[in-house]
């Protein structure tokens, strides 16, 4: 078995492990549910009660998935490779003929279908009702469930390496918990008190590089550029420095996938080598 076979074995496995315990059957519903909500009561969620547009639905589905999918993708990975390890079926696995580098890409690709299947089900399930009750036209629609998608594996990569720091289960979750608070409302007071305390004189150019310093500020601006309807974003977003090229943003968006990544192989290989993953 070739290198390429023993990857899509591992992930196929992750992803049957995923399927039967049903968590992704229930983060779809989650997503299905939210969306619904936001399709029947319009633009409740960022403050204008009653107004059932398409602009404020996308504008609304836009947050939610700024701030759902990020969670649901750190929860996922939170356990990743550690929970085998704690198991034991990590070290049978690796007496087979598997490399680490094919069975460390094999479960985060399977991780990453997993995120996949659950989050383009539940969209899929109420981008109908969104496209033909709402009017929400459904090339923003998909567009914005092909940002959420990267959006949620940027995260899903962060998880990973935050899963081999921790070296427990236990400890993982906390700190995904406390590092999606931190992405979500921390970083953007953060800067907020930036801009206060300078009165507003921050250079465009480094308050642009301090909001591409956090992936969830990048999906909200490429969800500015590219989301017409969703006219009124919340968030440093809307007021984030013209001249932001969307190809730039969706470069530093894979960034974060990419970079993340390599860290966990490299402290994953460094930790089997050892044998002292935890």
């Amino acid at each position: 078995m070739n290198t390429s076979d023993q990857v899509l074995a591992i992930a196929r496995k992750e992803l049957t492990d995923r399927l039967r315990n049903r968590w992704v059957w229930t983060v779809s519903a989650l997503l299905f549910l939210c969306t619904v909500v936001i399709a029947l009561f319009g633009a409740a969620p960022v403050g204008v009660v009653g107004n059932k547009g398409a602009g404020a639905a996308m504008a609304s589905l836009m947050n939610l998935v700024a701030y759902l999918v990020p969670l649901i993708a750190l929860i996922l990975g939170c356990g990743a490779i550690i929970d085998e390890k704690q198991r034991g079926t990590l070290d049978l696995i690796l007496v087979y003929p598997l490399s680490p580098r094919a069975y460390f890409a094999g479960t985060f690709l399977g991780f990453t279908l997993a995120l996949a299947i659950a989050v383009v089900v539940g969209f899929a399930l109420s981008g109908l009702l969104l496209v033909f009750w709402v009017g929400v036209p459904a090339v923003e629609y998909l567009t914005l469930t092909a940002l959420a998608l990267l959006l949620g594996t940027a995260f899903l990569a962060l998880s990973f390496f935050v899963s081999l720091l921790s070296r427990e289960r236990g400890r993982a979750i906390a700190s995904s918990v406390f590092l999606w608070i931190f992405a979500i409302f921390v970083f953007d007071l953060i800067l907020v008190g930036i801009l206060v305390l300078s009165g507003g004189k921050v250079p465009a150019s480094l308050f642009g590089a301090l909001l591409l310093a956090n992936p969830a500020d990048c999906f909200r601006i490429l969800c500015f550029q590219w989301i017409g309807s969703a006219a009124t974003p919340l968030g440093l977003a809307s007021v984030a420095p013209a001249g932001l090229p969307a190809p730039l943003l969706l470069v530093i968006l894979a960034f974060w996938v990419v970079v993340p990544v390599v860290a966990s192989y490299w402290l994953f290989q460094r930790r089997v080598d050892r044998d002292a993953l935890v």
